[in-house]
């Protein structure tokens, strides 16, 4: 199980007409990238399965919890680049 302060967002980019965030982030503990998509309407979080090449809604609610809060700090401290369509 991931916690919130293992994930890092590298870059945001805010899709406004959909109500959805794209993110990218690294997990400081594995160094891997991740990509989720953020369904702000919703309250959905998806990462991005590069093995299936499909988007999968995270189930876990520690999961989810655990990336909505690094995303809403990330998005509150204004310190990753956000890009808007």
């Amino acid at each position: 199980m991931k916690n919130s302060k293992d994930i890092v967002f590298l870059h945001l980019t805010d899709l406004p007409n959909c109500g959805c965030v794209f993110c990218l982030a690294r997990d400081k503990n594995t160094g891997k990238t991740k990509m989720y998509l953020v369904a702000e309407g919703q309250d959905a979080i998806y990462s991005r399965e590069s093995v299936t090449e499909a988007w999968m809604k995270l189930e876990d609610p520690q999961d989810y919890l655990n990336i909505k809060e690094s995303f809403v700090e990330a998005v509150e401290a204004r310190n990753v680049p956000c890009f808007c369509e």
